[in-house]
């Protein structure tokens, strides 16, 4: 069984020395806060998720990138400030990994100058094809 290569999601992930709760708040009026927490570390994290339902087109990074950026420029100043405290301000594109000889996600220059204008970061993470109990497939 061949099993391809895919987008996952994107991930925004936040962290900051201080606590972030009217960003958080008003993150998650327009995408869908995973996580927020105060960590082992001390430090406050946040996952944050597109709301995009669009099932008409595949998934891709660009529209899930964009739909949170729009959440961003549209921050009180409060919520802007506590943004811009936070150390961490990252696009985490995952792809679900299978036996795709080369797969290619493209994000277009006008969405990673979007990224660079709001302050933020891009990584890739990639997950690699388990069995249900976390083991490698054979």
């Amino acid at each position: 069984m061949t099993i391809e290569t895919s987008y996952a999601n994107t991930d925004f992930d936040l962290k900051s020395e201080i606590p972030f709760d009217t960003l958080n708040c008003e993150l998650d009026a327009t995408c869908c806060v995973l996580h927020y927490t105060q960590g082992d570390d001390g430090h406050w994290h946040s996952i944050v998720e597109s709301l995009q339902d669009d099932e008409t087109s595949p998934r891709k990074a660009e529209k899930d990138i964009l739909a949170i950026i729009d959440a961003i420029k549209v921050l009180t100043p409060t919520a802007k400030a506590e943004f811009n405290s936070c150390y961490l301000r990252e696009f985490n594109i995952g792809f679900h990994c299978g036996d795709t000889w080369a797969y290619v996600h493209t994000v277009p220059p006008s969405v990673v100058r979007a990224v660079a204008d709001a302050g933020c970061s891009i990584a890739v993470t990639l997950y690699p094809i388990r069995n249900s109990d976390g083991t490698p497939k054979e």
